[in-house]
């Protein structure tokens, strides 16, 4: 997922030394759970394109939450048909539509439940068929999340996040959760904490690019074209 990445700061043997840390962490993350917050003011191809890495190849059980109506449509974001019998997709794009046709906070506070609920439920069926979730199994993508942030209602939006973290952790899943805005923006500073690691997005002329910001080992990687 991420083997050519390299720490800034590293340089001859110290950098030997982060990269073999920075292996261990992500084994790490695909043995225990993790939940990875994805930045970047991008366009959705690069999003998406970025969703079908993160999805992993494979046997897995994935699950797509779809809420931003500029999103692309969910094969876009799959590395495997959504008529794939371990895909579930959770599509409350045309919600988000009439919410801010609407404009009104109780639509945005009822798309937020709706969702977390769509979401646990598909993640409950997909365990009881598949007889428990092995590490790394269970991969969730939320596309995105601005979409739900509700103006001010930084705390219930807090809350949600929690409760879809907490459940992948508890389930050894990976999940995913794009916040298509810059990396400085005071949202992603406000949840940054709730997660494992940010991946930073950018678009450059002819390729788009990433880097990890991982508090866990106080480092940043280098830039590197998404593969």
């Amino acid at each position: 997922m991420a083997s050519r990445l390299e720490f800034r700061s590293g340089s001859g043997e110290d950098s030997d030394e982060l990269d073999v840390t920075f292996t261990e962490w992500l084994a790490g993350l695909k043995s225990h759970g993790s939940n990875l917050l994805v930045t970047g003011d991008v366009p959705s191809e690069t999003s998406a394109a970025f969703s079908r890495t993160l999805f992993g190849e494979g046997q897995r059980t994935r699950v797509l939450a779809l809420t931003d109506p500029t999103a692309l449509d969910a094969d876009a974001h799959l590395p495997a048909s959504s008529d794939d019998p371990n895909t579930r997709v959770v599509d409350r794009r045309i919600d988000r539509r009439a919410a801010a046709a609407t404009a009104t906070t109780a639509s945005s506070e009822f798309d937020r439940e709706t969702l977390r609920t769509e979401v646990i439920s598909a993640i409950g069926r997909c365990g009881v068929e598949v007889g428990g979730f092995d590490p790394a199994e269970l991969r969730l993508g939320v596309d995105s999340v601005e979409a739900l942030s509700g103006g001010d209602d930084l705390v219930t939006l807090e809350q949600f996040l929690r409760s879809l973290t907490a459940i992948v952790r508890g389930s050894s899943g990976m999940a995913h959760y794009h916040l298509r805005l810059s990396d400085d923006d005071p949202l992603v500073d406000d949840l940054s904490s709730l997660f494992d690691a940010r991946i930073e997005l950018r678009k450059r002329p002819g390729r788009a690019e990433q880097r990890w910001h991982v508090p866990a080992l106080d480092e940043t990687t280098h830039w590197v074209e998404l593969s």
